[in-house]
């Protein structure tokens, strides 16, 4: 509102996601100092953890245009999921009081599979009974080692993946499958469906005003239906040169 060209944000995914949502779209500047658990999306710009570098980089960084998502009105930086992902957090949130985030983190995922849950959507007009709806901000990798980033050279749009299957088990093979074969032949066994688009319309069919929606890593709640978009180069973020990190 001062008029100043540049801002620096310290915090994790979901404190930069609030300050995205304030200036995207606006010629303002986000530069960025790590200070989160994971830090995907500095990760994906390039953007040293060290802090000493991280400032430096902010005052004298060169500034790219980079790609967000909404979900309704609620912008996103990396990923928004509904269903098993938003109880896991949960979960994981809980654990974490006692012990540190990994731990946190396989005991949650263990604990979903065990107490496996389905939730039944309308995705464009088609009924769907799923586990699982992961929306990611650009084509994301789905082998190891590096599966779930974001895709070296992949397609821009929003990545939607919706799980296809009835128990804890067949949700255990899924996911081993698609890291170790990659989602085509899971695909062609309608076991997922998977595609990159701008645009898509998710409803729960639940008689809950609300839903709970996991964006970066946070629980919010939102009126349904979902309506997930993605927004081109809207975002303007400080990044490394070429030569002193690839951006």
């Amino acid at each position: 509102d001062d008029g100043h060209k540049r801002i620096i944000v310290s915090g994790g995914d979901g404190t930069l996601a609030l300050a995205a949502g304030i200036i995207t779209g606006t010629e303002t500047e986000l530069a960025i100092i790590p200070g989160g658990t994971l830090n995907h999306f500095a990760q994906r710009l390039s953007i040293p953890t060290d802090t000493s570098l991280a400032i430096e980089l902010a005052i004298h960084g060169k500034v790219v245009s980079t790609h967000v998502a909404y979900v309704n009105d609620q912008i996103f930086l990396n990923t928004s999921s509904v269903g098993a992902y938003v109880t896991f957090v949960r979960t994981r949130e809980y654990l974490e009081r006692k012990m540190r985030y990994m731990m946190a983190s396989i005991l949650a995922g263990i604990r979903r599979l065990y107490h496996f849950r389905h939730t039944h959507i309308i995705l464009n007009e088609q009924k769907i009974k799923t586990p699982l709806v992961f929306v990611g901000v650009g084509e994301r990798d789905l082998q190891i080692p590096s599966a779930g980033q974001v895709k070296a050279g992949g397609r821009e749009g929003l990545h939607l993946i919706v799980i296809r299957c009835n128990s804890s088990w067949s949700a255990i093979k899924l996911i081993f499958s698609a890291m170790l074969m990659g989602i085509d032949p899971l695909k062609k066994a309608k076991l997922v469906d998977n595609a990159i688009i701008d645009e898509v319309k998710v409803t729960l069919r639940s008689r809950k005003k609300w839903l709970t929606v996991a964006v970066d890593g946070e629980l919010i709640k939102l009126k349904p239906p979902l309506h997930y978009r993605f927004k081109r180069d809207s975002l303007n973020v400080v990044v490394p040169d070429a030569k002193d990190g690839d951006a």
